[in-house]
């Protein structure tokens, strides 16, 4: 196992590709390594949405950390399959093809739940920060009663959990962005075989129009992988068909634990899917955004985010009380 902290050093951050359910999984840390022996009364974990690639985090987290004032340790997991080690790594992302069950929902529930038992503490409470599909499978994840006990609380950021297909964006996927990825597909091996600096430059124009910081070029390439951008489309495929109607009775028990916060210009989660919750648990803790941010917080409004969420976890840990 190897990290690289030498860029990040005045923020103690380390990663690596630790083997979780047999596949390499791309972990960054801030405060505390996973495999370190001491001993901490919280963290917080992250889950990210789809496409679960760790590297589309790093500045919310970083800033999360410095709002905490470096106190609680800060750990993210990448999504099985959705980044790659190095070609030289000892160990090998299986193929989609025969590992369907390793990559849906239900395997990266597994793999997310085979991590806290192995690396978090039993003696350590933790913030569960969930974004998009994330808070999706952090709600789960307290059907587990031994990860659920050792929960403080969880912070469902535009949290997918009812609906998908039906949203706006949900869609604008089945009918526009499926079909394209199934007739266009073949393009992206062969945008990989490119050089390089051509790839590079490529991911930058798009870049320069969409508005989006060149600091995600590098997350971005890994992203445009054939094998990653497979497995990031067939997990989204397995959340259109999975996530349908709210699960009440699992909102409803697990409702002390749950703090939800939700866009107004969310095409995957809609203010009516908020009224709604509302309206059906009047005792919710559940946020409307006020900045306008988007639903992928990550490529322009991190440190927002990070602000919001630092005032949600102060309100809730023993540590910064």
């Amino acid at each position: 196992m190897v990290y690289n902290d030498s860029k990040f050093e005045a923020i103690k951050m380390k990663e690596a590709f630790v083997n979780i359910r047999g596949v390499p999984t791309h972990i960054i840390t801030w405060g505390r390594w996973i495999e370190d022996p001491v001993d901490v009364q919280e963290i917080v974990l992250c889950i990210p949405g789809n496409p679960g690639l760790v590297g589309f985090y790093l500045e919310f987290l970083e800033e999360l950390y410095k709002q905490l004032e470096e106190k609680i340790p800060i750990w993210i997991i990448g999504h099985m399959g959705h980044e790659e080690p190095e070609k030289d790594s000892n160990s090998k992302v299986p193929r989609l093809k025969d590992n369907e069950k390793v990559f849906n929902l239900d395997g990266q529930l597994k793999h997310k739940t085979e991590f806290i038992q192995r690396f978090v503490p039993a003696n350590t409470k933790m913030h569960l920060i969930g974004h998009s599909i994330g808070a999706w499978m952090v709600v789960h994840l307290l059907e587990n009663p031994h990860l659920r006990e050792r929960v403080r609380k969880c912070y469902l950021l535009f949290p997918t959990l009812e609906r998908m297909l039906i949203s706006s964006n949900g869609w604008n996927f089945s009918k526009i962005g499926v079909p394209l990825y199934a007739t266009l597909g073949f393009l992206i091996p062969l945008f990989n075989r490119l050089p390089k600096f051509v790839q590079k430059y490529a991911v930058q124009m798009y870049f320069w129009l969409s508005n989006i910081p060149k600091t995600f070029i590098n997350t971005a390439l890994e992203y445009s992988k054939a094998p990653v951008m497979e497995k990031v489309v067939f997990l989204a495929n397995d959340e259109m068909a999975r996530v349908r109607d709210l699960d009440s009775k699992l909102i409803e028990k697990h409702l002390p634990l749950l703090k939800l916060y939700y866009g107004t210009t969310d095409g995957w989660v809609p203010v009516k899917y908020y009224n709604e919750l509302c309206a059906q648990f009047p005792e919710i803790d559940a946020e409307l955004d006020k900045e306008c941010i988007d639903h992928a917080f990550v490529l322009r409004y991190s440190n927002n985010m990070a602000h919001i969420v630092g005032k949600m976890i102060e309100e809730h840990s023993a540590i910064l009380k």
